[in-house]
């Protein structure tokens, strides 16, 4: 086998962003991949959520593509077929520039249930001779760096979506994350995208989450080779402009900026004034220079 090539670190360029969004019930979650059309950017979705539509009611004003999975390894065959062709995410035919998981919480439950399949267990909370539930949680969360190892690798952005949970407790303070069984998982799950990010809804309106608050995680790393500044704290919940910012386009930095509020753009013109009159204030004061 050939050894790897050299690279150069100021030579590298992201083709593809990787984003994890997570939320309570109402906070945009599965409406937000409707940013990626907005974008251009054709997703598709893999439906791990129970009932007949997945969910994906609030979609269905929209042509969006989905497949339903109900199983760990349906989900591995289903991006394995995708990813056959150097380059694309193909399936069934239709190219496709983005695939979103919605939800990874759900996909959870799959390795458990498997895990106590195998062990002809009826569930993991039964005290039994011999049975030790802390090996299904291992399993758990070698199943879930699979499925990131999977989805990383795919010829296309990559969009996951959890819901959020409480953790913590005792003498540690309680703090939102995304929502995994387990404990490995809900902690390693945000560092692995390109950007972290939590949907709320702040007074009255939905906001993107970019910086970690009270605990619960969220950060967005910086674009490879372009000079951007930090995003602000609360973005506008376009997902699809993030990832192309996460690609480096400059432009975006206006997109996922929150339009200023009359109080915020009032406050803006008393500082302006202030500072006016206080520089006037100062020139006043200075003694003129003779010629």
């Amino acid at each position: 086998m050939p050894l790897p090539k050299l690279q150069r670190t100021n030579q590298l360029k992201a083709t593809y962003g990787t984003v994890l969004s997570y939320g309570p019930a109402g906070a945009g979650k599965t409406s937000s991949i409707l940013s990626l059309l907005k974008a251009g950017i054709n997703p598709f979705v893999i439906g791990a959520e129970v009932g007949e539509t997945c969910g994906f009611l609030s979609l269905s004003a929209h042509d969006v593509a989905f497949v339903k999975v109900e199983d760990h390894a349906t989900i591995i065959d289903v991006l394995r077929a995708a990813k056959r062709k150097p380059g694309k995410f193909e399936y069934e035919q239709q190219e496709f520039g983005a695939v979103v998981l919605d939800s990874v919480t759900a996909w959870g439950e799959f390795p458990l249930e498997r895990f106590m399949e195998m062990k002809q267990w009826d569930d993991l909370q039964t005290p039994a001779s011999g049975k030790d539930p802390r090996g299904a949680y291992g399993y758990l969360a070698e199943k879930g760096r699979q499925l990131y190892k999977e989805l990383f690798e795919c010829p296309a952005h990559v969009y996951i979506i959890a819901r959020e949970g409480l953790y913590g407790g005792g003498s540690e303070a309680l703090f939102a994350a995304p929502e995994l069984p387990g404990q490995k998982l809900p902690r390693e799950l945000p560092g692995w995208p390109d950007a972290t990010v939590r949907l709320r809804v702040v007074n009255g309106k939905h906001r993107m989450i970019t910086r970690g608050e009270g605990g619960s995680p969220a950060r967005v790393r910086q674009p490879i080779g372009v000079d951007l500044p930090q995003l602000p704290l609360q973005c506008m919940p376009d997902i699809g402009a993030l990832i192309k910012y996460l690609c480096g386009d400059r432009a975006m930095l206006d997109v996922l900026t929150p339009p200023k509020t009359d109080a915020e753009k009032a406050e803006e013109a008393r500082k302006a004034a202030e500072k006016a009159a206080k520089a006037k204030v100062v020139a006043q004061a200075t003694p003129a220079t003779k010629s």
